[in-house]
């Protein structure tokens, strides 16, 4: 992919990314483009927003919805192709990579070492916002992908203690499916397929296959037993999820289980800004529990600002303010509150959070320091765009076929990453 245009020397360009003449005289214009629109996303956000606009720089909202942030990347690849990016984008952490190894970024170095970014972050987070020897993102959190939540009352009817693998769920959801209780609120969107099948994955198979199958794409761990098993496991869990599935937001599935509809919901910890927004409480209206199999293990993404070049100084000087407040352990600290996510700085105390989140800065120092820390496929962070998508493809085809046989999926896959 190339930069085409020269931005940032007509004045029609400069209004074409946010910087025209009619707003400059009131300060620096930032067009940031995201995809956090539900309303825990949004209520998070702002604290990024109320800063920035305190420090004197206009924000233009170019939010674009869509889980996983692939709709608003495929708007993001067309404004890019016709040199037109917004000033900064929310990335995930293969494409912060993939924009910075084609040129298209620029460096917030200064700030950087500033705030002493190398020491406050995970190893994790180094490997993508640092490459090439500059400082290319800011990272906002760590989301957790390997979360279940869990409607309390319900849960409490149902033995008090959740699943610590897939049999003792499926054991518990026939108890509840016969009583006519919707065991898993679930969406049947292609990035929440895939989100489920690799939180099955990580379940039935752990961190090593996880490492041979998905980041290494292991030729014998992808056609393994094991990857049957997975792909059989994913096809009878789809079996407790109701009729109205189809195209459901995972935000919907959440209210489903806030109100008792449903017993249990596969999300990152962004469900948590749900829950907030709500007011629900934690151990007292829901659990927030790993998901089963998943104990020990901290399956990790994160969201960063990738900040794109062809600004003017008064614009670059904005990009960087806007890292800086990002990074800030003030900001760091409020805004994942309310996300949902931990902050991406190691040195945020936990002592505000409510039990979910201070539960995620635990399970996350002890992965670390047991090695169990695992990139999310579903997420951008394990893998490229493209063999992401050859991994959604598969699983949805399997998700909407019920016929397809393991097996089937598993060549369809393995034919999927060769033909990359």
């Amino acid at each position: 992919m190339k930069h085409q245009g020269k931005l940032g020397v007509s004045l029609a360009t400069l209004a074409a990314i946010g910087f025209g003449s009619a707003v400059w005289a009131a300060g620096p214009t930032l067009e940031l483009m995201h995809f956090w629109t539900s309303g825990g996303e949004s209520h998070a956000m702002q604290v990024i927003k109320d800063a920035t606009e305190k420090a004197g720089i206009t924000w233009q909202d170019a939010a674009v919805a869509g889980g996983a942030g692939m709709n608003a990347y495929q708007v993001l690849q067309a404004r890019i192709a016709a040199g037109n990016p917004p000033a900064a984008m929310q990335m995930h952490s293969a494409q912060i990579r993939q924009f910075a190894t084609e040129g298209l970024l620029g460096n917030v170095d200064e700030v950087a070492k500033a705030q002493n970014w190398d020491a406050v972050l995970p190893e994790q987070l180094k490997g993508y916002a640092y490459t090439d020897g500059h400082w290319v993102g800011a990272p906002f959190n760590m989301h957790r992908h390997n979360w279940i939540w869990i409607n309390k009352a319900l849960l409490d009817k149902y033995g008090g203690e959740p699943p610590h693998s897939w049999d003792e769920f499926f054991a518990m959801a026939d108890k509840m499916k016969a009583d006519g209780i919707i065991p898993w609120a679930h969406g049947g969107q292609a990035w929440q397929e895939l989100f489920m099948w690799e939180a099955v994955l990580n379940g039935v198979a752990g961190p090593e296959f996880h490492k041979k199958a998905i980041e290494e794409l292991d030729q014998d761990a992808l056609g393994s037993d094991t990857m049957v098993k997975v792909f059989d496991t994913y096809r009878k869990l789809l079996s407790y999820v109701d009729p109205g599935y189809p195209n459901r937001d995972w935000n919907l599935s959440i209210a489903m289980v806030m109100e008792g509809k449903a017993a249990m919901a596969i999300a990152g910890d962004w469900a948590l800004g749900e829950f907030n927004v709500a007011g629900k409480t934690a151990n007292v209206d829901y659990i927030c529990a790993n998901s089963p199999g998943t104990d020990g293990q901290y399956v990790w993404l994160a969201d960063y600002w990738g900040f794109f070049k062809g600004l003017n100084e008064e614009g670059t000087k904005a990009q960087a303010k806007l890292a800086e407040i990002t990074m800030d352990p003030a900001i760091q600290e409020e805004f994942n509150i309310r996300k949902g996510s931990i902050p991406a700085r190691l040195d945020v105390k936990p002592d505000n959070f409510g039990p979910c989140g201070q539960k995620g800065i635990a399970d996350r120092a002890d992965a670390i320091k047991n090695n169990k820390m695992v990139p999310s496929l579903s997420q951008n962070s394990a893998q490229t765009t493209d063999v992401r998508g050859v991994f959604e493809d598969t699983v949805n085809e399997f998700a909407n076929t019920p016929d397809m046989t393991a097996q089937q999926a598993i060549d369809k896959l393995k034919q999927g990453l060769a033909e990359l």
